[in-house]
């Protein structure tokens, strides 16, 4: 690494409001037909641009979320905000973090 310290910036103030986010995004992607439709047997990985089901937070323009299909139930795995100023991704290649998208 190169020393330096980077503050990552703080987009939501509580876990609460995190996960009343998230389910907000879902909720609407599943009500629009593109996003729907890409529910049938096996993993489904949702990318949701935030612009499609009329949700704004500053600094975020993309969230995924990862499915895992078992006996007949899409459960989900994990999902994480993917682009916009505000989110940073570890890069090992460059041993940095640094904002996606």
């Amino acid at each position: 690494m190169n020393g330096e310290v980077k503050q990552l910036p703080k987009v939501f103030n509580s876990e609460e409001e995190l996960a009343e986010f998230l389910d907000e995004v879902l909720e609407r992607a599943l009500k629009n037909p593109d996003y729907a439709s890409k529910f049938k047997e096996g993993s489904v990985t949702l990318t949701v641009e935030l612009s499609d089901v009329g949700i704004y937070k500053e600094g975020i323009t993309s969230v995924e979320f990862a499915f895992e299909y078992k006996n007949g139930i899409h459960y989900l795995k994990t999902t994480y905000s993917k682009t916009g100023y505000n989110v940073w991704a570890y890069k090992p290649w460059k041993r940095v973090i640094e904002p996606v998208g």
